[in-house]
């Protein structure tokens, strides 16, 4: 626990990218840093975090001393460890798909997925990786690199989030509907989530497999509430919650599937029936969400670049500013 309280130091010396082109921080003061997305790989060792500073950092995950920072010239949107621990995939903005070898340094390039992409996940045995990308097509590559296939729908609007089903090589997606795929490219589910025009930014299977959640956008401005939202396994609505008052941009289940902790105006935490156990305020909107490998504590990430180190109480342990 004690792990936790300890302060993520930030280097002040310089930092490389993957074409071993170097940048001084000053050269990186005047990105935007709004934080999208944070990951620890599964056995805890490593915490990626990424956003509009075009920096993924890679932070020890035990002492949370910064490892290595990579400069990859455009936004980091989303990232997802695969479950040994060695390769993490790396959703960008306007480039292609990377996936790192933390082992080796080295970047392998997904080239189909030039377009960018904001969605993207390994599947619960790590030999597939699924990839939303800003065309609506998805893309789906085996561990080495090789493309398996890509599934298309029925229109291209972009893909905002994706899950693999913890027990079955099924693909839940958010976009403009939900839409439920199998692993051979046949859409199993489509379904409209509400009446009025909000996207979904947020999906995530339970770790039962037996139901999914889902977080929309909402909009305020028009007086549309965001929504956290419970599915059956097939895509029917269990119960739709209110809670938030911005959109959910990540959700996630914590190891043994009894809370859920959803992003937003707050850090909320919810039982898997629906109720708020917990809330931790925050003066920003939170973007990137993990939990631990034990589910003992919680990760955020905050539009003005902050990092967050949360108990699973939602207290607010460290606030890390870089």
């Amino acid at each position: 626990m004690n792990r936790l309280l300890i302060l993520l130091t930030i280097s002040l010396g310089s930092i490389d990218d993957p074409n071993n082109t170097w940048y001084t921080p000053a050269q990186m003061t005047n990105r935007y840093t709004l934080l999208w997305t944070a990951d620890w790989s599964a056995d805890d060792k490593y915490l990626a975090v990424g956003g509009n500073d075009y920096a993924l950092k890679i932070f020890d995950g035990k002492n949370f001393q910064l490892h290595k920072t990579f400069d990859l010239k455009t936004a980091v949107q989303c990232l997802d460890w695969n479950k040994n621990g060695k390769l993490l995939a790396i959703a960008l903005d306007d480039q292609a798909v990377q996936v790192l070898n933390i082992e080796t340094g080295d970047f392998r390039i997904l080239k189909e997925t030039q377009s960018g992409s904001r969605a993207l996940a390994w599947n619960n045995t790590g030999d597939l990786l699924a990839v939303g990308d800003t065309e609506g097509v998805i893309w789906i590559y085996t561990e080495t690199g090789n493309l398996v296939r890509s599934i298309k729908k029925e229109n291209t609007k972009s893909y905002l989030s994706l899950d693999w089903h913890p027990k079955k090589n099924v693909i839940a997606t958010g976009s403009d509907k939900i839409r439920l795929f199998d692993v051979s490219g046949k859409e199993l589910k489509s379904v409209r989530h509400r009446h009025e025009e909000t996207i979904l930014l947020s999906i995530k299977w339970h770790p039962s497999g037996s139901f999914f959640a889902t977080g929309d956008y909402g909009h305020k401005e028009e007086n549309i509430p965001s929504l956290l939202q419970f599915w059956t396994e097939d895509g029917t609505l269990i119960r739709s919650l209110n809670g938030s008052k911005a959109e959910y941009r990540n959700i996630r289940w914590n190891k043994n599937g009894e809370v859920l902790a959803t992003a937003s105006d707050a850090l909320r935490l919810w039982s898997k029936d629906g109720v708020i156990l917990y809330t931790g305020s925050s003066t920003e909107l939170l973007w990137g969400l993990d939990w631990d490998s034990n589910g003992n504590h919680i990760v955020t990430t905050s539009e003005k670049g902050k990092i967050g180190l949360w108990s699973d109480q939602a207290k607010l342990e460290k606030q890390i500013y870089y």
